[in-house]
C-alpha cells in the first residue's frame, strides 16, 4: 500500500455515535446550531482542503474570512497530502514536506498578506514508516524515527528545526523482530513522557503483529532522565495507528492522559478500548476504561478529545469494520460516524447535534477560547464545515463551512 493509503486506513477506523446499551434512554439534543456572521477579529483560521486525491493546499484566513468561504483565488501553499497539520505556540507545523518525498517535520510561517510560507524542515528521509512527533512549545519537540533506532526518541528545538540529542529506550529490549518506542504515542504530562511500547512481528499487513495482547507504556522522567515505569494493560492491543492523526489526548481540567487501544483492524479484537492514566500517576488506571462494545460493535474509536472527565468522540450508527465488504476503507468512510460527549463517570454517550461525518477528514476536536470545535465532512449534504460547541451550555454555532472548496481535511486557530 502507499503511505497515504495507511493514513486512509486510520482515516477509516472511524470516530462515533450514540452510546446504544449505555445512553439509550438519553435522547436529548441541544438546540439547533446558531449561524451568525460576528467574527472574531484576532484569529486567523488556517484551513487545510484537498481533492479526491488527497492533495490540497493550506490556506490563512484572516481579514478575508467568513462562514461560508469558496477558497478559489485565496493564496494557498500546495501540499501532496493535505492532513496532519498542528498549531503549538501559535506556529503551524506538518508531518512532510509540499512533495510525497519530503519525509519528515515542516514549519511554516503566515506573513502579513496572509500567505502561507515554508519556514523549516527537519528531514528524516531514511524512515520507512511515518515519523511521530511531539511540539511541546518553540523549543522543545521529540520525533520517533526508526532509522535512526526503533528504540529510542529524538529530541529536537522546533525553533531551529535542529536535533539536539536523543532518549534511548533500548534497555527495554526483548530481541524481537520488530520493536518500537513512540512510533504512535508521544505524550508529554507532569515533566513525564509518555511512549508506546511495540514488541511484535511486522507482516504484509500495516499493523504490527504483538507477541502479547497487551498495550505497554514507558514512562520517562524528564528531569531524572530515567525510565520510571513501564505501565502495562491487558487485553488491548494498537495504541492508536499513524502519526499524523495522535490518538491521545490530556483532560486541560484534570490533567488526565487518555489513550485509544485501536484493536487489530480486520478481526477487531480485542475490542477498541479509551484508557487512562491519571494526572500525577505512571501506571494504567486498572478501574476505568470505555469499550466501543457498549457503544456499537462491530466498530472502533479513531478520534479523542478529552475536557473536564469528558470524552469526545466519534461512534457509528451502525455495525462498520474498515475490510468489512468491496475495496478496504470504502464503506468504513459513508456518512456513519456522530460526534458524542462520553461522560467519563457514568460512562454515558450524548449525541451532539452537528452534522455526520465520513472519516475522510480525522482531525481530532480541539479546545478553544472555552469552546470545543468539531470537524465534519459528509456526502448526505454535501458538507465541508466546521462547528463549535460550549461545553457549559450544549449550545452550537457553525464556525466555517466550505463551498465548492473539496473536503475539509484541516482547522486551526492562531491568534496574536
Amino acid at each position: 500500500m502507499k503511505k497515504h493509503t495507511f493514513k486512509t486506513a486510520f482515516i477509516a477506523l472511524a470516530t462515533g455515535l450514540l452510546m446504544w446499551s449505555c445512553s439509550s434512554d438519553d435522547n436529548s439534543l441541544p438546540d439547533e446550531p446558531i449561524l451568525t456572521d460576528e467574527l472574531p477579529k484576532n484569529e486567523t483560521w488556517v484551513v487545510f482542503n484537498a481533492n479526491a486525491d488527497w492533495s490540497g493546499g493550506i490556506y490563512a484566513l484572516k481579514d478575508n474570512k467568513s462562514r461560508s468561504m469558496n477558497l478559489s483565488g485565496i493564496p494557498f501553499y500546495q501540499v501532496s497530502y493535505s492532513a496532519g497539520g498542528r498549531v503549538v505556540d501559535n506556529t503551524l507545523y506538518k508531518l512532510n514536506g509540499a512533495s510525497s518525498t519530503d519525509i519528515g517535520i515542516s514549519k511554516y510561517a503566515i506573513d502579513k498578506q496572509g500567505k502561507v510560507n515554508a519556514a523549516g524542515f527537519l528531514a528524516t528521509p531514511n524512515n520507512t514508516y511515518e515519523t511521530n512527533t511531539l511540539i511541546v512549545s518553540n523549543t522543545e519537540g521529540y520525533y520517533w524515527d526508526l532509522s535512526a533506532g526503533g528504540l529510542k526518541i529524538q529530541v529536537f528545538n522546533p525553533s531551529t528545526m535542529q536535533r539536539t540529542g536523543e532518549i534511548d529506550f533500548s534497555s527495554l529490549t526483548k530481541g524481537r523482530p520488530y520493536e518500537a518506542a513512540g512510533q504512535l504515542i508521544l505524550a508529554k504530562n507532569d515533566d513525564r513522557l509518555f511512549v508506546d511500547l511495540q514488541f511484535g512481528t511486522r507482516t504484509a499487513s500495516w499493523q504490527v503483529v504483538p507477541d502479547e495482547e497487551k498495550v505497554q507504556i514507558a514512562v520517562y522522567n524528564l528531569k531524572e532522565k530515567k525510565i520510571e515505569n513501564v505501565t502495562t494493560y491487558d487485553k488491548a492491543s494498537h495504541l492508536g495507528l499513524f502519526a499524523d492523526h495522535v490518538l491521545w489526548s490530556i483532560d486541560e481540567v484534570t490533567k488526565s492522559l487518555y489513550v485509544i487501544a485501536v484493536g487489530e483492524m480486520k478481526q477487531q479484537k480485542p475490542a477498541s478500548k479509551i484508557l487512562r492514566i491519571k494526572a500525577g500517576q505512571t501506571s494504567f488506571d486498572t478501574t476505568f476504561e470505555l469499550d466501543i462494545k457498549d457503544y456499537q460493535f462491530p466498530s472502533d474509536f479513531n478520534r479523542i478529545l478529552a475536557y473536564n472527565d469528558k470524552i469526545y468522540t466519534t461512534i457509528s450508527d451502525r455495525p462498520t469494520s474498515y475490510y468489512g465488504g468491496g475495496q478496504h476503507g470504502v464503506s468504513y468512510r459513508k456518512d456513519i460516524w456522530y460526534w458524542n460527549e462520553i461522560d467519563i463517570k457514568t460512562k454515558r454517550a450524548k449525541r451532539l447535534n452537528l452534522p455526520v461525518d465520513n472519516f475522510y477528514s480525522y482531525q481530532n476536536p480541539f479546545f478553544h477560547n472555552g469552546e470545543i470545535y468539531f470537524l465534519s465532512n459528509n456526502a448526505t449534504d454535501n458538507y465541508a464545515g466546521v462547528n463549535q460547541y460550549d461545553p457549559k451550555t450544549g449550545k452550537i454555532k457553525e464556525t466555517i463551512r466550505l463551498k465548492e472548496s473539496g473536503r475539509l481535511m484541516g482547522f486551526h486557530i492562531i491568534t496574536p
